[in-house]
């Protein structure tokens, strides 16, 4: 078969749309899938002062990167120096106290409490406590490594 130009100009519109259909299956395939995250399967790292557990990373439908952990935070310590970075996150305190700073201004919240902290602003978390241990969800927004 012979293609002339005003049938390959008609032809285009189809084949950019099925261009567009394969490349979001593809993100879709890439997305985080739906499941049952069960607490006693989560891998567990333990630092001494802080119990990490991984639950989920990756994208979300429309390109997000999500990423999702608990973390068990030992008395009158903290899981690293205040910091900043591009994603934004949220950390939910589920059992316990935490002291979060955010640029420089520091407060105690206690359980049910969220802090947010915006793309590059410097925040951190302290477990004030003498003897209770902190417990606490962080859900990452955004690119990890920009």
């Amino acid at each position: 078969m012979e293609w002339s130009r005003r049938n390959l100009f008609l032809a285009l519109p189809a084949l950019l749309a099925s261009k567009y259909v394969v490349a979001e299956e593809t993100a879709q395939n890439k997305t985080l899938p739906s499941h049952i995250y069960q607490f006693d399967d989560l891998p567990v790292r333990n630092s001494g002062k802080l119990i990490y557990r991984g639950i989920l990373d990756g994208m979300l439908f429309e390109g997000c990167h999500v990423s999702l952990h608990e973390s068990d935070l030992a008395p009158n310590s903290i899981p690293h120096p205040p910091h900043r970075h591009r994603h934004e996150e949220m950390v939910l305190v589920v059992e316990g106290k935490l002291e979060f700073t955010i640029n420089g201004k520091a407060t105690t919240v206690g359980e049910g409490s969220i802090m947010f902290a915006g793309s590059n602003q410097e925040h951190g978390i302290r477990n004030p406590e003498e003897s209770a241990h902190a417990k606490y969800f962080v859900m990452a927004l955004g690119p990890e490594n920009q």
